[in-house]
């Protein structure tokens, strides 16, 4: 027997075309187009009896056109719940904290939250908190970034400068452990053992690291790759002598050994978000940094407001 086959609108044409073009002599379609059409459709017999019956009768019915359209139902989806902008807008932002939150006040499920998400009818947001700025606050702010121009006799602009002879010091705090910690081990592996004094007190390291502008050359090779140096914050105080954890000297030492020739010698040192330890104008660190005549170092920082 064929196999049962949903026929489009045009295949539908064709086939009543087709059974047009062969009737007996009492108007109805002759056993061998059917027969053919069967065969060549891949349907039932009866499907094809079907549409020739029911194109009859809306001839009967004085129908002008002739509708083959197909009316299965199927499947419809579910009515989307229209959302409310207005009200969604009304409700307080602290209310709107998590999708269970925003779901209680919109009376809905968390899966229409989920989906409203998805579809991109609402948005989640990060609110990172804002320093308050009076107008002094503002001009420093603004003459920190006119102070990174410079002005382009050539192209009659302004345009940013190279910033190749800052150097951006950063510090940051690790944990030497976690109070958790997983693994994944093989079979009649042994369990790492850890130790601490106290869970609520756990060590922690300071590093701090030093780098500059990487510089390439026209050609793309590496002229200087910007990478100075990091140190674990143990003593604020230098080296005095070379060992097998450390050289002698600190950080300056260390940019004056790895700084590219032929670069400006006039450094500024940029502490990311955090107030000099002493003024730009200390005079035992500026001795430090003209004590070699090829060598000039500033200190500087961003501004910063409480």
């Amino acid at each position: 027997m064929a196999p049962t086959k949903n026929l489009s609108h045009q295949q539908k044409t064709q086939i009543m075309q087709n059974l047009l073009c062969k009737l007996n002599k009492k108007g109805k379609p002759m056993l061998s187009i059917i027969n053919e059409l069967t065969t060549e459709y891949k349907v039932y017999r009866k499907t094809i009896t079907r549409l020739w019956k029911e194109v009859q009768k809306q001839k009967e019915n004085n129908n002008t056109t002739i509708n083959l359209n197909n009316k299965r139902v199927g499947r419809q989806a579910p009515n989307k719940i229209q959302f409310d902008d207005e009200k969604f807008k009304s409700i307080k932002f602290e209310l709107k904290g998590t999708q269970h939150a925003v779901a209680k006040q919109m009376k809905v499920s968390q899966s229409t939250v989920s989906r409203l998400k998805k579809d991109r009818v609402i948005r989640k947001h990060t609110n990172a908190i804002k320093p308050t700025l009076n107008d002094n606050n503002k001009l420093h702010r603004l003459s920190f970034a006119l102070s990174k121009l410079q002005y382009d006799e050539h192209t009659d602009s302004f345009k940013f400068k190279s910033h190749n002879n800052i150097v951006h010091i950063d510090e940051k705090h690790f944990y030497l452990t976690r109070e958790s910690q997983t693994y994944y081990l093989a079979p009649g592996e042994v369990e790492p053992h850890r130790e601490c004094q106290s869970e609520r007190f756990i060590p922690k390291i300071m590093f701090m690291c030093a780098i500059a502008n990487p510089i390439f050359l026209t050609n793309g090779d590496v002229f200087f790759d910007g990478k100075i140096g990091i140190w674990p914050f143990i003593t604020q105080e230098p080296a005095k002598r070379s060992s097998k954890n450390r050289k002698e000297g600190g950080i300056d030492q260390t940019i004056r050994a790895k700084w590219p020739h032929g670069m400006s010698k006039h450094i500024f040192i940029q502490l990311d978000n955090a107030k000099p330890h002493i003024a730009h104008n200390d005079n035992e660190f500026m001795e430090e940094a003209l004590n070699d005549d090829f060598f000039h170092t500033t200190c500087t920082t961003t501004t910063k407001f409480s």
